[in-house]
């Protein structure tokens, strides 16, 4: 009896070593030399590893097909399929030198990592290396670089506006999502986070409401930062430029198990002055220490914490931990210059009677469990998010103050969010691949410019306050079935619902003079429900393994929600949700044994029930649906390897948009006179005609360590109008920037320049021109250098 059990634990034991075997291969070069550290990873699971000094490397995998991304510094990253026959065998994989060939890229807009080629959406992914060549430090510098893409800010990267394809808005809810390792930062006051230890930025041009949710009109920003792996890493970065600008970074990466536990931390020192000197003049300043001052500089102190964990080979937590502190005590925080002709006369110079401050703090929290089971991987994202912000003597004109309950300036509540993600995806080689979640959050606000004090006079203040109560569920599905072994379908479906709460006073309400906070009228609450359907259908063909056409529909939506003042009875309290259609053509292709990229596609984007703000009471605001608008446009993305050391890159976007036929009406509370402006046939605000970006970097090796590195960039930005009347012009401008500098092993020296042409332009403008004509200039021309180690 004994010996029939063992035989079957014996038997036992055989089936599990046929289950799982090793795959084991070595990473070599063009003449078959073994390159150490490279990373292995394979797709869709928790599995990877780093090759050994001589480039060895070994993988436990069961029985299948596979996926394997692999990478190494100076060389082309590649993508291998590794079939069920070929697991038992040594596998040798070559990489080419990242001078000669153009890496194999790799996305997750789809919520699962795959081949950009095979993505039926226009996608553009910017690498590590492509982040430091373009020296872009945070999403400004995605502008041209990205096609129809573009950035505004109001003085600091948490109030900004993103525009994608012309689609864009300045507003607590963005038109544009964007996500840091899988976490959405669901208010435009969570952006602005700096940029450093990148893996990579994927822009998802387009709506995307299916996978993604609210806010994905114009598309989606996800940013992904390095994880630690099996491999000790670290860097230290010193950079110092002009305008008093100082950057400093350091991080490091290590295992603390091998192929089970793994710890990293990485930090940002940033600081830089403004460039626009005070004048008084005219203002009726009282502090005359005012005049002369410098307005516009801020410090930034950034960090992120990584704890992952391997349990088991199917089981994987990460534990992140990111933190921003940014603070100025000369802020541009919401000031602006008066007049735009006056502005582009004098671009360095504002007239303010006072000189504001601002700080603010943002704490982001995340635990991603993934499951990878054999044919599907089970993910659960977990987070939570808090942010407080202060300011005093912003000068808009006016003065305003932060306020809730208590102090001139006081930091507001907190702003906090809990958000859950719960999906499924399919990660077999099945026909029909599966991508089904629900995704939940909760949110209390305190929005900026509805928390505040508005000087009347020294010590009396009028008091605005709103606290806003969110939540929102939604079911989202997708579905891709391989019709043939050139044709793909995918159909996919979202609902999402929310219920949005505001609890705020009306102008009048509330008071703080001598001190005392008065309130003479309790507070109202409104609150209001909504829904909204999301559906996708795409249809890709594969020409060859390296090329692939697409047609998509996709749509996105932005919440409906509660104006925060109390307006009058003839208007909403509440408005609607506004949607946007998009319809898409595209086609991608690697060509010329990798050394030609290119990247095309044609929309016609739809943008239903717009929400604006309209002036509707003395000092109230209140946002409602207006009407429709249309974006059409082509985009092109091409990068060559002409010759050995020589990367070409350029990216093209033409954007033709169009308000359709409603007006906006206004009224002079003083006479009682109203007017009506037509808005049908204007372009979209901050929608420029066209965006066009030129790239090329030579890298020239002196020695097998010592390498020289040149760059130059030119970005030209069509002419727009940043408001909706179309009488706030931007003329098409041009950016000349350049880099140059070595490396040797594992240290680097460069130079660097933006804008050296020192164009003028604007950096936002007034969104509607019946409130006046304020602007803000863009920085001057901007140079520094940059040291770095690595090891």
């Amino acid at each position: 009896m004994k010996i029939k059990y063992l035989y079957i634990l014996f038997l036992y034991f055989c089936s599990l070593v046929s289950y799982a075997q090793n795959l084991k291969g070595t990473i070599k070069n063009q003449v078959g030399e073994g390159l150490a550290f490279a990373n292995i990873v394979v797709l869709n699971s928790s599995k990877g590893t780093v090759s050994d000094k001589e480039g060895n490397f070994s993988l436990n995998l069961s029985e299948g097909n596979y996926q394997i991304s692999v990478s190494a510094v100076g060389y082309s990253s590649k993508l291998q399929s590794i079939t069920f026959s070929e697991v038992h065998a040594n596998h040798d994989i070559v990489l080419d030198e990242n001078t000669q060939t153009l890496g194999e890229v790799v996305v997750t807009a789809n919520k699962r990592e795959e081949d950009i080629v095979k993505v039926a959406t226009s996608v553009t992914s910017l690498s590590a290396k492509k982040l430091e060549d373009t020296r872009t430090w945070g999403l400004g510098g995605l502008t041209a670089l990205v096609p129809n893409y573009t950035y505004q800010e109001l003085g600091v990267p948490f109030q900004q506006v993103q525009s994608i394809r012309g689609i864009q808005v300045f507003s607590e809810n963005p038109a544009v999502s964007t996500y840091i390792d899988d976490v959405n930062n669901i208010d435009i006051l969570a952006n602005g986070f700096a940029f450093t230890d990148i893996e990579r930025v994927e822009v998802l041009r387009g709506p995307q409401g299916t996978l993604f949710g609210r806010n994905a009109m114009g598309g989606v920003i996800n940013i992904i930062t390095k994880q630690p792996s099996n491999k000790t890493t670290g860097f230290a970065e010193v950079g110092a430029g002009n305008l008093g600008l100082q950057r400093h970074s350091l991080g490091f990466k290590t295992p603390i198990i091998k192929d089970k536990l793994f710890f990293g931390v990485n930090g940002l020192f940033q600081t830089q002055d403004g460039y626009w000197k005070n004048d008084t003049t005219g203002t009726g300043a009282t502090d005359r220490s005012a005049n002369g001052k410098t307005v516009g500089g801020e410090k930034n102190l950034y960090g992120n914490m990584y704890l992952k964990w391997l349990p088991t080979q199917r089981l994987s937590l990460t534990l992140n931990l990111k933190g921003q502190r940014d603070w100025s005590n000369n802020t541009g925080f919401f000031v602006s210059q008066a007049d735009r002709d006056l502005a582009l006369a004098n671009p360095d110079k504002i007239n303010l009677a006072r000189v504001g401050s601002h700080e603010r703090n943002i704490l982001n929290a995340s635990l991603v469990a993934k499951y990878f089971a054999d044919k599907f991987t089970i993910t659960s994202i977990s987070a939570y998010q808090t942010i407080d912000l202060s300011f005093k003597d912003i000068d808009f004109p006016g003065f305003y103050h932060s306020f809730y309950k208590s102090a001139i300036g006081e930091k507001l509540p907190p702003q906090e969010v809990y958000s859950q993600e719960l999906r499924i995806n399919s990660n077999s080689d099945s026909k029909l691949q599966y991508t089904a979640g629900f995704y939940g959050f909760s949110q209390v606000g305190y929005e900026p410019s509805t928390n505040l004090a508005f000087e009347l006079a020294p010590n009396a203040y009028s008091i605005f306050r709103n606290k806003s109560d969110n939540f929102g569920l939604a079911g989202f599905g997708e579905l891709s079935y391989q019709i043939t072994d050139k044709l793909k379908a995918t159909v996919g479906l979202r609902y999402d619902y929310e219920k949005r709460e505001a609890t705020f006073n009306g102008f009048g309400d509330a008071s703080f003079i001598g001190g005392v906070f008065t309130q003479t009228k309790p507070d109202t609450t409104v609150s209001g429900n909504y829904s909204a359907l999301s559906p996708k259908v795409a249809l890709s063909y594969a020409v060859n393994d390296r090329s692939n056409i697409y047609l998509t529909y996709t749509r996105g939506f932005r919440a409906g929600g509660v104006n925060a003042q109390k307006v009058p009875n003839n208007i909403r309290q509440t408005f609607d949700p506004e949607y946007s259609n998009n319809y898409e053509a595209g086609y991608k292709t690697f060509l010329a044994d990798k050394k030609l990229s290119i990247g095309a596609s044609a929309f016609l984007i739809q943008w239903n029930d717009l929400q604006f703000f309209n002036l509707v009471a003395p000092f109230t605001y209140a946002r409602e649906n207006v009407g429709n608008a249309q974006s059409a446009g082509l985009e092109l993305e091409i990068s060559a390897i002409p010759v050995k050391g020589l990367q070409l890159d350029g990216s093209f976007g033409l954007n033709q948009t169009e308000y359709k036929s409603f007006s906006l009406k206004r009224v002079n509370f003083g006479t009682g006179a109203e007017t009506s402006t037509a808005i049908g046939g204007n372009s979209l605000s901050n929608a420029p005609s066209h965006t066009l970006f030129l790239g090329a970097q030579y890298e020239y090796a002196i020695s097998k360590k010592l390498k020289v590195v040149i760059r130059g960039e030119v970005r030209n930005i069509g002419s727009y109008y940043t408001d909706i009347q179309n009488k706030i012009q931007q003329p098409s401008y041009t950016l000349i920037n350049s880099r140059i500098g070595f490396s040797y092993d594992t240290y680097s020296l460069f130079f660097w320049g933006q804008n050296l042409n020192n164009e003028r332009y604007l950096a936002f403008g007034n969104p509607d021109s019946s409130f006046g004509r304020s602007v803000r200039t863009a920085a001057p021309r901007t140079f520094g250098v940059t040291v770095s180690a690595k090891f």
